[in-house]
């Protein structure tokens, strides 16, 4: 069984607004939960981008909100809401709820990423523990001396891989493009995110001058992340499709 709770939703998730709030579907069984997801992202598309609906699911391996875009869902850790999504069927989000530990894949990797279980490890024998503490010790002093003498430049900018697979390319600059701020008051920072490669950064209420440019950028990879890599404005970092960090400051969607 699974506690399930709506927000913006009518309980049969087929419905999306603000007015609905959230409400409480109590325990529900595995098969009734696939059928739910199932509803839930054949949602229509303005409701869903202007309600902003999702569910809460708490199952084995801990507690989680489900949204839906374009037939998609989503599976976010509610506990960090930063840490990338993953984007599952229903029957692998249920799979996912059934882990003793939970494992999300990185931002925009396909599920064969959730197939192998974590490794479980061993615990060190006790007659270990005294060799495993002074190495720790070791480890912890040469670190503090290391970050004594290195501090990491702000603007500096990490190794970016390009996508070169234009189809893959356009399918990402679409899924990202949008309007994300640091908050709504005068002051907090906007980028948006144009499809065709410009981004434009700006401030709330603001009307131009040093504060508002444009650029223009090409979609890359860091690792498992994607990130916007600027001609002249440095690197946007994508963690998701809700979130993006640019010299670490947080852009929310709006």
């Amino acid at each position: 069984m699974y506690q399930v709770s709506t927000v913006n939703l009518s309980r049969d998730v087929r419905q999306a607004d603000p007015a609905f709030g959230t409400a409480d579907l109590g325990a529900i069984a595995a098969a009734e939960l696939v059928s739910l997801l199932e509803r839930f992202r054949e949602l229509d598309a303005a409701r869903n981008l202007s309600s902003d609906p999702y569910l809460v699911i708490t199952g084995r391996s801990g507690k989680f909100h489900v949204r839906t875009g374009r037939g998609k869902l989503f599976l976010y850790n509610a506990r960090d809401t930063v840490e990338p999504y993953a984007e599952l069927t229903p029957s692998e989000i249920l799979a996912q709820l059934e882990r003793d530990t939970v494992t999300v894949a990185p931002f925009f990797l396909g599920s064969d990423a959730l197939l192998s279980a974590p490794t479980r490890v061993k615990p060190a024998p006790h007659r270990a523990i005294a060799a495993t503490i002074l190495v720790a010790g070791v480890a912890l002093n040469g670190y503090t001396l290391y970050s004594a003498f290195y501090t990491e430049r702000v603007d500096a900018r990490p190794a970016v891989v390009l996508v070169t697979d234009e189809a893959e390319a356009a399918a990402r600059r679409r899924e990202i493009a949008g309007t994300y701020a640091t908050g709504s008051r005068p002051g907090d920072r906007v980028i948006v995110v144009r499809e065709d490669g410009r981004v434009e950064f700006s401030e709330v209420g603001a009307t131009g001058g040093i504060n508002a440019n444009a650029d223009h950028y090409k979609l890359g990879r860091h690792g498992a992340k994607f990130r916007l890599s600027t001609q002249d404005s440095g690197v946007v970092d994508v963690l998701n499709l809700e979130t993006l960090v640019y010299y670490h400051d947080t852009y929310r969607r709006k």
